[in-house]
């Protein structure tokens, strides 16, 4: 046990002596040993030196490497994000011109000589698919009234307004079941109803055997019992033929426009009074 007590101390005392060197040599740096001890480090570490900092390099190479490479993503994310707010941008505007050059060229081909006319954009359709009715964004606000006549460019007429709101109304299509027009052909004077086939087409209904109906005849509207103006072209006469019951003649009518591509209407919100 005293050999061992004698042998801790005597451990205790060299480090004690250990750390009085060090300390000796950290704080005084006795310059006769300084440049003995820099030459023997610097050989030691030479070989770690010479293998580690090449490694060094090429990992700050990497890091480098890789930092632009996020860069660059990020950079590329932008630009994508950029090109299609353009692209989405540069869409809208054709749109809006377009829509301008199409309202511009209907406006112009109006019979404004004869009518007054409130434009219209259509916002809804028949959701049915069948062509039965369209919404517009005009109402009791612009003197919207039932009954009136909505037609397109040229004076084709497409529909009666049907429900009135104080923004929108509703517009009931020829192509209605529930669709009646009363018409005259322009070039033998026959006439007829015009009648909607459930969204399906327009035909011409209701002539007398006495009326000399033949297809490619121009129907227009005649202006008897409604709102609905005379003069409104409707359409041309396709297959005629006798009813059923041998009564009456019916016939096709053939559109000059597609009511399910309508974007812009107008209604015929009166009149003009002839000069003559």
């Amino acid at each position: 046990m005293a050999i061992r007590k004698t042998f801790l101390q005597s451990k205790l005392i060299v480090a004690v002596l250990c750390m009085a060197v060090f300390s000796f040599f950290v704080f005084f740096q006795p310059r006769f040993l300084e440049v003995p001890i820099k030459f023997v480090g610097s050989t030691i570490l030479w070989p770690i030196q010479n293998f580690f900092s090449p490694v060094a390099f090429e990992i700050q190479d990497a890091r480098s490497f890789l930092s632009s490479i996020g860069d660059y993503k990020r950079a590329n994310e932008e630009l994508e994000r950029e090109r299609v707010k353009l692209l989405a941008e540069n869409a809208r505007l054709q749109d809006v011109v377009r829509d301008n050059e199409e309202l511009r060229r209907e406006l112009g081909l109006l019979p404004r000589e004869k009518y007054n006319f409130r434009a219209a954009t259509v916002i809804g359709r028949d959701v049915s698919g069948l062509g039965n009715w369209i919404q517009i964004d005009q109402g009791k606000d612009k003197g919207i009234e039932a009954g009136m006549a909505v037609v397109v460019e040229a004076g084709v007429l497409v529909g009666t307004v049907e429900e009135v709101g104080l923004l929108s109304s509703r517009v009931k299509l020829l192509s209605n079941a529930e669709s009646i027009i009363n018409a005259v052909t322009l070039d033998t004077n026959a006439e007829g109803v015009v009648r909607g086939e459930h969204g399906l087409g327009v035909v011409y209904d209701m002539v007398q055997q006495s009326e000399n109906l033949k297809n490619g005849d121009t129907i227009v509207t005649s202006g008897l019992g409604q709102k609905t103006p005379k003069g409104l072209l409707i359409g041309t006469i396709q297959d005629a033929r006798l009813t059923d019951d041998k009564l009456f003649q019916r016939a096709t009518i053939s559109s000059p426009v597609r009511f399910d591509h309508l974007r812009y209407v107008f209604v015929v919100t009166e009149e003009k009074e002839s000069d003559i």
